[in-house]
């Protein structure tokens, strides 16, 4: 009986000393990778944005001989916002202009604009016209993100509520691939429009219709920052003519009126 306890007892003694010179099984391949992650976090690298270069110098209102038109400089059609000059809250008459929101009171030259180029041979969509307040608020907020909450860099980015003219609904951004309608991206680009042959009808037609092309590089001293789109902007035929046949950006042809009505910076551009 004793030597049957004694044997117990021994081959007890034998499993623990085997059980405790077994080596503890390695990490697995899930749990190293995922030390090594909490030890080395990724980083990644906020994108900057491409910015227009700096001008320092101030624009003057250009000497016209001509006769200026008989328009009223305070009407709708020649509502200012650009980067110096602020509308705040900016509301348009809804209409539409193939599914989107556009000044109800600008939609018939439009529509007839996107027929004749239509009946000319051209692909003609709208990228973009009418955007709301919010929708506005919430890209300048994303804008500002990028550029690391630096308020001048996130101006000289973004056209945000205030100075967008998207906002009065008086402007359009067209492109030629239907891809591009209706786009309302945050980075949304197309550059090629600025090769097509739709874009050099437009500037050659447009003041027929009561369009101005809004941004020429060469003003940017006047309205600080551009929409790098197609973009056209509505003033009325007799203006539109004028403007374009003098080479006059929109402030150029409101401070023909009064000086005053347009503010600009001394550096003549976001600094």
């Amino acid at each position: 009986m004793k030597n049957r306890i004694l044997a117990g007892l021994l081959a007890a003694l034998l499993m623990v000393v085997c059980i405790l010179a077994i080596p503890a099984p390695a990490a697995s391949a899930q749990e190293a990778a995922t030390e090594e992650t909490a030890a080395e976090p990724e980083t990644t690298e906020t994108p900057e944005p491409t910015l227009p270069p700096v001008s320092t110098e101030k624009p003057t209102v250009p000497e016209i001989s001509d006769p200026l038109p008989d328009v009223d400089i305070h009407s709708w059609e020649f509502t200012l916002c650009n980067s110096y000059n602020s509308r705040g809250w900016i509301t348009c008459q809804r209409g539409n202009l193939e599914g989107i929101g556009i000044d109800e009171r600008i939609q018939e030259a439009a529509a007839t604009l996107m027929a004749d180029a239509r009946a000319a041979g051209y692909s003609i969509y709208v990228a973009r016209a009418y955007l709301n307040t919010e929708w506005l608020e919430n890209m300048y907020l994303t804008t500002l993100w990028v550029c690391n909450y630096d308020p001048v860099l996130t101006a000289r980015s973004f056209q945000g509520p205030g100075v967008s003219e998207h906002q009065t609904g008086l402007a359009i951004d067209f492109t030629d691939t239907i891809g591009h309608a209706a786009n309302y991206e945050y980075q949304f680009e197309d550059p090629e429009i600025f090769d097509s042959e739709l874009y050099a009808w437009l500037m050659e037609h447009c003041a027929d219709y009561g369009f101005i092309f809004r941004y020429p590089a060469e003003k940017a001293p006047w309205y600080g920052v551009s929409c790098p789109h197609a973009h056209f902007r509505y003033v009325g035929v007799e203006a539109a003519k004028f403007m374009v046949e003098h080479d006059l950006c929109l402030e150029e042809f409101i401070s023909l009126y009064d000086p005053d009505a347009v503010y600009v910076p001394d550096n003549g551009r976001l600094a």
